[in-house]
Formats: C-alpha cells, sequence, structure tokens
C-alpha cells in the first residue's frame, strides 16, 4: 500500500465519510461499515479529496488527457481533481462534466466543461461502482454522441463485494468497456490499515468492527 493510501483511509475516518456499524445497503445486505461521499462538504476536504484522485490518476496505464465527471457527484471530483494535477504534478487536463437535461438555451447542449474529440483519452471520476450499469450507460454515451476515448475510471472506494448475480462488478465492467477501472483503496487496504499495530490510536478499528468486516467479507467478499 501506498503512502497516499494510507493517508486516503485516515482522511475517510477523519470526515467520517468512513464510518462502522450496521448499515443496509441499496441491495438489501446490511453491511458492517459505510462509505459516503457526501460528506466532503467543505473547501478543505474537497481539496484534499481532488489530490488522491490526482494520485490514482497518474498510476493508470494511460495517462489521459480530460478529466469527466458524470452529474452530479462526479462534478466536484473532476474539477478538484483537475485542480490537484495541475498544482501538484504540473498536469494542466481540462475537465468536463454531464447535465442532467439537455440545456436548450444560451450555449446549449449536455455538457459543460471542454467537449472530449476523438483523440483524447478520457478518465471518468466518481464515487463507487455498485453493479457497473450506470457507468456502462455513461461510458457509452460519450463514446457514441462523442466518439470520445474512454480508457480509465476511478472510483475511491472498492468494496470488493459480489454483485446480485455473484460476480465480480469491476471484472465486468472492465471487460464490457475495455476501460481501466482503478479505486484508490479497497475495503482490504481499510481493514489492513486500521488493523495494524502502528496505525495512530484514533484511526484504530474496534475489534468488534474488525470482527464484523472479515464475517461481511467471508459471505460476500471477492477475494473472500
Amino acid at each position: 500500500m501506498q503512502q497516499y493510501q494510507k493517508e486516503f483511509i485516515e482522511f475517510l475516518v477523519q470526515t467520517q465519510a468512513l464510518r462502522f456499524g450496521e448499515f443496509r445497503l441499496k441491495s438489501g445486505r446490511t453491511s458492517p461499515y459505510f462509505f459516503n461521499s457526501g460528506e466532503f462538504n467543505t473547501g478543505k476536504s474537497i481539496e484534499r479529496l481532488g489530490y488522491y484522485y490526482a494520485c490514482a490518476i497518474r498510476e493508470l496505464r494511460e495517462t489521459p488527457t480530460l478529466v469527466f465527471g458524470p452529474a452530479y457527484k462526479g462534478i466536484p471530483l473532476c474539477v478538484s481533481s483537475a485542480i490537484a494535477l495541475r498544482q501538484q504534478f504540473d498536469m494542466d487536463i481540462p475537465y468536463t462534466f454531464d447535465r442532467k437535461e439537455i440545456k436548450d438555451h444560451g450555449e446549449g447542449g449536455w455538457l459543460v466543461g471542454q467537449e472530449p474529440t476523438d483523440q483524447d483519452r478520457v478518465v471518468l471520476v466518481d464515487d463507487v461502482v455498485t453493479d457497473g450499469a450506470t457507468k456502462i450507460e455513461t461510458i457509452s454515451r460519450l463514446r457514441e454522441a462523442l466518439e470520445a476515448n474512454v480508457t480509465g475510471l476511478i472510483i475511491a472506494v472498492d468494496r470488493r463485494e459480489t454483485n446480485s448475480e455473484g460476480g465480480d462488478p469491476i471484472a465486468s465492467l472492465e471487460a464490457s468497456t475495455g476501460v481501466e477501472v482503478r479505486a484508490i483503496v479497497n475495503v482490504h487496504h481499510i481493514l489492513e490499515h486500521l488493523s495494524d499495530s502502528h496505525t495512530n490510536k484514533q484511526f484504530a478499528l474496534k475489534k468488534e468492527d474488525r470482527q464484523n468486516m472479515i464475517a461481511y467479507l467471508a459471505k460476500f467478499g471477492i477475494d473472500g
């Protein structure tokens, strides 16, 4: 695990974007942990979040030339990522995001920011992948409407658990689109770092929470 990933995990705990307890998921499962990107709601936190996304973007096999954020959660992500790439890594990469509804006045259209061309390598930034269907739809739309070359997708946390069909949603997404998917961290990174004896006590995982996570992953985890 790289240093920025360890820092990101502690950042998740600090901002309470990552919580432990008992949470009912959209899938109907009861999870011992929950990630909520809506907690990144201050200038300081969204600035820092952009840095972690930028770190992950730099590790993609193909260096992107445009950052795309699907509405709505992807909008602050693409902006903060573009800022971090420029400030931290001297990479001045444009960004764009879509509208939920096409604008029929003013500049019009369904995109805000720089419109991708068939020469661009586009990276999507979003919070999580659940079943992958929404991401596949977004990628298809970009490819069909703009002939955009979508090459990467960055998410914050990979839960590493099966979908409703018992498969790996990220592997399925990569196979069906040819897009490289990378998470800043996955649940095993979280479990490892917060269980480490050298971890600051402020971030240390309680024994009960650790046991519950292990049991949950044994039941639903892809790697379990």
